[in-house]
């Protein structure tokens, strides 16, 4: 989903009134720690929207602990999340943290 798409979901749709748009920059000041992410899904977890937008603009870096507590806490949430606008650097590491998830490794 686009930035614009997410927009006009949540300002057009006046049928919608399940979706909301939250946008980091209002709610963090960095994508730093897993407090900070902890706190952020506090928030979510406390709407009445059921679909939720997160929305990076204006953050071009994240810590790998800030990406895996955000996976961890969107995987135990029941609400539906979905993320836009994230620049290239904390998208490529959303698929690392991922896969480090999903594979996790044997040691020997």
């Amino acid at each position: 989903m686009t930035g614009r798409e997410a927009e006009r979901i949540a300002t057009t749709d006046n049928n919608n009134s399940n979706v909301v748009v939250i946008r980091l920059k209002d709610r963090v000041p960095r994508l730093d720690m897993r407090i900070t992410c902890n706190k952020l899904f506090d928030y979510i977890e406390s709407l009445p929207n059921t679909n939720i937008i997160v929305d990076f603009t204006g953050f071009d870096i994240a810590t790998r602990s800030f990406i895996h507590q955000y996976i961890i806490r969107k995987e135990k949430s029941e609400k539906r999340i979905e993320e836009i606008n994230l620049s290239p650097t904390i998208e490529g590491l959303f698929k690392i943290v991922k896969k480090q998830i999903e594979e996790p490794r044997i040691l020997q």
